[in-house]
């Protein structure tokens, strides 16, 4: 019933899928992430550059226990000129809803701007600016749940509850809008929540099983399997490799305590529509971010994205390419690309990202292992070559992010040559670039791993989490002469100069191995750009570097960031360190050619060279002994006419 009636208020408010775009796509835009309260103060903390990374509380309403470091919306406005100096297309804010806490993830309003962060008319007036600029608004939503209906003293499993309820959530204040997933039919929604909702963590299959399939035989994973390419059982992970898997708990189980909306319930839907909807009439929003997408009823996805009329990209942490690629069939128009940005610790950098089939013990800690390129290679070539996609432009690509335990400056080390082929990667492969805020000032945050979290309980202080992650910027000062926010603005100048800041350019890989990968966009009228990126480290990042294939020798390339033409000999290039490069054709004349084959080696060149000389000589010999011959038979010819001159002067 309640379904039924949802959907005919969506067709009331919504025109269907005809209207899913009002705007223009984001589709191969770059974007800058910030986290609002993190990134610039303003009014009288404009001027205090004291370094925050405060964690929310385990109550967030007693003093500052939302963590508020004071970053506000008016703070971004006045650096929008240190955002677009880097040339970025787009910046991406966290949700700006009044919320517990700094992340705006626990919703408490959703039709009001917290105070924290500034008012609707500052939200309004940085749209407005945005938009002078020629660049776009994306903000951050979150339509899978709200606040917390419980808070506690401290994190500690026998810490006491003191029940919160719905009230005062707008417009989310009854009990029936929230899930209650396997509630007995005899409590109260309270009784439920205080004794412990069902959780949407544990709708995942069994790693157990999972591992012992591996080891058998039975089952395989990793980069090279598109529907498994990590080893561990991730939503939408089905089937006898995963038993267990439950799609409904997946939907509607709870986040811990934030409690999940019943998109089911044509309230709820109906005010999550009006929601988007408001938000794009009101600010001249251009795109969204959607958070935690797979854990609502892609039927609800859809008729979202028909609200909005425009793009979203959706929160899909999933590594089953297939299951992926379905978000953006049945409803979204974009997702955030985490089966490729999955690989990317282990492609570039030697890092533990996740844990392999079940065992997190070294999640976050540096690994021996040599990084394979051809791991990132494998999900990415598969996902542009698959036709699984109904828009390729529309995949967003990143290297960090606020939630993923660590900032690519701690997981590649500091490692310039790492980080700069990484980077070079993601702003040049097919989708939306997406860069996160700190990143052009080197910031290394990372969550803590194993060793770490023993070491803090043993000096009795409070693990941050996320919050490590989510460090203020201001410290900093914003400088812009930093190697990382000089190489990101070249990035993205060249991105722009080469036409690859939009959609259509197609993806096709060339080549991977484990320390290289290779691949070309290619335009509608057949022009190609070569990306070739590698993983070697800062102590061989000086030496030469060869790459097989490579475009024709018959032709010009040149490297667009360093402007350096490219060495092409036998099918391959060799570069000339190992910093990305990105090649760009231009005609060469016959007789450069010649002259270049005929030096292809040395002492044929020498050879070539002294001949050139012994002939300019000899020409300048010869003119010189023309011209001194010349001037002689002068000189004897006046000195025998001379006497006869004499003579008829005399007559």
């Amino acid at each position: 019933r309640w379904l039924a009636l949802a959907t005919v208020l969506t067709v009331g408010s919504v025109s269907g899928a005809a209207q899913r775009l009002k705007k223009p796509s984001v589709g191969g835009k770059s974007v800058y992430f910030l986290v609002t309260d993190r990134f610039a103060r303003s009014g009288e903390n404009k001027d205090d550059y004291e370094f925050c990374d405060l964690a929310t509380k385990a109550n967030p309403l007693e003093g500052n226990g939302g963590a508020w470091c004071n970053g506000t919306l008016q703070g971004v406005i006045d650096k929008l000129d240190y955002i677009q100096g880097m040339g970025f297309d787009c910046i991406w804010i966290t949700p700006v809803v009044k919320s517990l806490d700094y992340t705006g993830y626990f919703a408490e309003d959703f039709f009001a701007v917290d105070p924290h962060l500034g008012t609707k008319e500052t939200l309004k007036d940085l749209s407005a600016k945005l938009h002078e600029r020629h660049m776009c608004l994306i903000i951050d939503i979150v339509a899978n749940h709200v606040r917390q209906m419980t808070v506690q003293p401290d994190w500690t499993p026998t810490a006491t509850k003191t029940y919160l309820g719905p009230r005062g959530i707008n417009p989310f204040d009854q009990d029936e809008y929230f899930h209650t997933y396997a509630k007995s039919p005899g409590i109260s929604f309270e009784q439920y929540v205080m004794g412990g909702v069902a959780q949407a963590s544990t709708s995942q299959g069994s790693d157990e099983v999972l591992s012992k399939r591996v080891k058998a035989g039975i089952t395989k994973c990793g980069p090279t399997h598109p529907n498994l390419t990590e080893c561990n059982c991730f939503p939408g992970n089905f089937g006898p490799a995963c038993p267990g898997a439950n799609e409904k708990l997946q939907v509607e189980g709870w986040f811990g305590q934030l409690a999940d909306l019943n998109q089911d319930h044509p309230f709820v839907r109906q005010k999550l529509l009006e929601y988007v909807q408001y938000l794009v009439a009101e600010f001249d929003v251009d795109a969204f971010r959607l958070d935690t997408a797979i854990y609502m009823p892609k039927d609800f996805l859809k008729d979202l994205q028909d609200a909005a009329g425009v793009d979203i990209l959706g929160e899909t942490t999933v590594n089953n390419i297939s299951y992926h690629a379905g978000f953006q069939h049945d409803g979204l128009t974009g997702l955030l690309n985490f089966p490729a940005f999955y690989q990317i610790h282990g492609s570039f950098c030697q890092y533990h990202l996740g844990g392999e089939l079940g065992n997190y013990h070294l999640q976050g800690a540096f690994t021996p292992q040599l990084p394979d390129l051809r791991n990132m290679s494998a999900v990415i070539d598969f996902q542009q070559d698959s036709g699984l996609y109904s828009n390729l432009d529309l995949l967003g690509n990143f290297v960090d992010n606020h939630d993923e335990f660590a900032r690519i400056a701690y997981y590649c080390d500091q490692d310039s040559y790492r980080i700069k082929n990484a980077m070079a990667a993601l702003m040049f492969a097919r989708g939306v670039p997406i860069i996160y805020y700190g990143t052009e000032q080197g910031l290394d945050g990372h969550q803590a791993n194993v060793l770490e979290k023993a070491a803090l309980q043993k000096e009795m202080q409070a693990d941050k989490g996320q919050a490590y992650v989510r460090e203020s910027l201001w410290q900093t000062r914003y400088n812009t002469s930093t190697w990382q926010y000089q190489y990101i603005k070249l990035l993205n100048e060249k991105r722009k100069e080469l036409g690859l800041a939009t959609s259509g350019i197609k993806f096709k890989g060339v080549a991977s191995t484990a320390t290289h990968s290779i691949f070309k966009r290619i335009f509608p009228a057949g022009d190609e750009i070569w990306v070739f990126v590698n993983n070697n480290q800062n102590w061989t990042g000086d030496a030469p570097y060869l790459y097989c294939p490579a475009p024709s020798e018959h032709e010009q390339w040149y490297d667009v960031l360093s402007g350096n033409r490219a060495f092409l000999r036998h099918n391959c290039y060799m570069a000339e360190d190992a910093a990305p490069k990105i090649l760009v054709r231009r005609m060469r004349m016959p007789i450069v050619y010649a002259v270049e084959r005929i030096s292809e080696t040395v002492w044929v060149l020498w050879v070539f060279i002294l001949l050139l000389l012994l002939t300019v000589l000899g020409l300048l010999f010869w003119m010189h002994r023309h011209l001194f011959l010349g001037r002689r038979f002068k000189v004897m010819s006046e000195e025998m006419d001379s006497p006869w001159q004499r003579i008829e002067s005399s007559d």
